[in-house]
C-alpha cells in the first residue's frame, strides 16, 4: 500500500515537471527551404517540429535566393505556413 501511495504521489508531480510539448508542421512556399529552430537546425520544409511551450521558441526559414523570416511559435496550434519572398 505504502508503495502505491508513493506512485500516485511521484505520477502526480511529474505532469506539474514534465515539459509540455507540442508537434507543429512548418511548410514553406516555395518548398525545401532551412529551417532552424531556437538555433538549431531541424530539417527542410515540409517537416514537423516538436516545441516546449513552456519555452519562447521561433523558426528562421530560408532558402537561397529568398528573404530569411522568422516566425514566433506563440500562439501556432498545429501548423505554421511561411511564405518566403525573392530576394532583390
Amino acid at each position: 500500500m505504502k508503495n502505491f501511495v508513493i506512485l500516485l504521489l511521484i505520477s502526480a508531480l511529474s505532469s506539474f515537471v514534465s515539459p509540455a510539448t507540442k508537434t507543429i508542421l512548418v511548410k514553406s512556399d516555395p518548398a525545401g527551404a532551412e529551417v532552424i529552430l531556437n538555433g538549431y537546425f531541424v530539417g527542410k520544409t515540409p517537416v514537423e517540429i516538436k516545441i516546449d511551450e513552456k519555452q519562447y521558441n521561433f523558426i528562421s526559414v530560408s532558402k537561397s535566393g529568398f528573404n530569411r523570416q522568422r516566425v514566433e511559435l506563440k500562439g501556432i496550434s498545429k501548423e505554421v505556413e511561411v511564405k518566403l519572398e525573392k530576394d532583390l
